[in-house]
């Protein structure tokens, strides 16, 4: 079979040498690259392709200008637009200039292929309609409005599952959305696991549909794998629920089915039509690669944070004085955010930044960290850096800001006289406060090089007589209330 002929237009390199990748050697296309619309179009001027993807903002002729001139060239040339998810407005002006189709970053490889899918039939049909009779306008802005109505709705949904790295929350996030894109009853976020269902979320009857029908497991799996979303009606569960069918969209990673979404029957007691179908197959691919994403995620999670923990470890393996700091602080840190009724997000934040707060000293080195008297100014100022240190070590990284803040702050003053940024009160972040009550209070009651340990009764009544100058008052407050009448270090291994 014939290679499709393709054409990427891009000024982004990144962006242009992905879908080259992707339709090169996964799809198995023969494909060309454009960095500028003047360039793309000098291209299909002089060469015939069967489709052209193609960015909207760029030097010298922007998307829209090439879509009208290669338009020009030949009327039937589909052309893909590439666009984010928040400049799909963009996308449908596109189209109503003749673009045939859109791409969002960042791109599915299923997405692609069933793009080239319609390509391989598409354009032929057109082209045979438009040279046979003049072709409905009104019809076409109809189907044109129908798609942006669709695009719209899954647009809320696109930007609402972007920034959900946690599973647990996707599972809730996608049964809430869910019903409201295809006006439903209930619905439910299914995984395959060891030959059986596990129903990882669902509202309304859903659930009683499932343990009431026999077989699902197999019926899901081989028909999803087949045939993708499918119907199935219910004629015996009406004491069970008033459900007359549900709607199956699987779930898939490279082309294997690992769970779906069900949705319930309509509100309006209206059957699932082909729309319903079309926004259900969209949203399950969405939901896949957002699933997907999060176990690359999770990896990689993983990894980052043992490298960064063994960076820790190298520190306090410099200073033996420091020995378990950074457990001990996180220690503290964690039962004080109990005390103050943290949420779960922020006791995450505290977990992992109260581990890497020191890990900015990395960059300070032996003779300032480890010295036995007083520090100069000059080496006081290198101490004081550690802090911003940390902050760069994290900042490539867009997955931890509040982790970032916690660290870079956790020298800041509650009276404005503290370090790197000379924050007061509140401007400090929570988490921040919290780990400067408890990385004091280790501090005095570890020895040092230049001192012995503080008893733990000496250290609270440090924290009481600077409350409200060095730390916050209800930071201290709590700290005391975890505090009190202990004073045992606890041990780690």
């Amino acid at each position: 079979m014939e290679k499709l002929k393709v054409l990427v237009i891009d000024d982004d390199p990144i962006v242009r040498e992905t879908l080259f990748e992707l339709l090169t050697q996964i799809a198995g296309c023969d494909t060309e690259v454009a960095e500028t619309g003047k360039d793309g179009l000098e291209k299909i001027q002089n060469k015939d392709f069967n489709v052209v993807f193609t960015d909207l903002t760029m030097p010298e002729m922007n998307g829209i200008d090439l879509i009208k001139e290669a338009k020009r060239i030949n009327p039937y040339l589909p052309i893909v637009v590439i666009t984010g998810y928040g400049s799909i407005d963009n996308a449908v002006n596109a189209m109503k200039e003749g673009a045939t189709d859109f791409i969002t970053k960042p791109f599915s490889i299923e997405n692609i292929i069933e793009i080239l899918n319609r390509v391989k039939t598409e354009p032929k049909l057109i082209k045979e309609i438009g040279e046979q009779t003049n072709i409905n306008l009104n019809f076409l802005n109809l189907a044109l409005y129908k798609k942006y109505l669709s695009i719209s709705r899954l647009q809320e949904v696109s930007v609402e599952l972007d920034e959900l790295y946690d599973n647990k929350k996707v599972y809730d996030k996608v049964v809430e959305l869910g019903n409201k894109l295809l006006t439903t009853k209930g619905s439910a976020v299914l995984l395959f696991e060891n030959g059986d269902i596990r129903i990882k979320k669902s509202i309304g009857d859903v659930e009683k549909i499932l343990h009431a029908s026999e077989n699902l497991y197999t019926e899901f799996l081989e028909k999803g794998q087949k045939s993708g979303v499918f119907k199935k009606t219910f004629a015996n569960l009406k004491q069970v629920s008033d459900y007359s069918e549900i709607l199956f969209a699987p779930l898939t990673i490279n082309g294997e089915v690992f769970g779906g979404l069900v949705f319930g029957s309509k509100t309006d007691g209206s059957g699932f039509n082909e729309e319903d179908m079309a926004i259900a197959t969209t949203f399950a691919k969405k939901v896949s690669l957002r699933i997907e994403n999060n176990a690359l995620y999770e990896v990689f999670y993983n990894n980052f944070v043992s490298t960064l923990k063994s960076l820790v470890m190298s520190i306090e393996a410099r200073d033996s004085y420091t020995k378990q700091h950074s457990e001990r602080v996180t220690y503290y840190s964690l039962q004080i955010a109990t005390i103050m009724g943290l949420s779960e997000d922020d006791v995450d934040v505290i977990r992992f930044g109260g581990y890497l707060h020191d890990i900015g000293k990395i960059g300070v080195k032996d003779t300032v960290l480890l010295k036995p008297g007083k520090l100069t100014d000059e080496e006081f100022e290198e101490i004081k850096q550690h802090s911003v240190i940390g902050d760069n070590i994290l900042k490539p990284i867009k997955f931890f800001p509040k982790e970032r803040d916690m660290i870079r702050h956790h020298h800041e003053r509650y009276d404005g006289r503290g370090y790197p940024d000379g924050l007061a009160g509140e401007e400090i972040p929570l988490t921040a406060r919290i780990l400067a009550v408890a990385d004091t209070y280790d501090a005095m009651t570890s020895t040092r090089p230049y001192r012995k340990a503080l008893d733990h009764d000496v250290a609270i009544e440090e924290l009481i007589r600077c409350s409200g100058k060095q730390f916050d008052p209800k930071v201290v407050e709590a700290f005391l209330d975890c505090q009190a009448g202990k004073g045992t270090k606890p041990e780690f291994e």
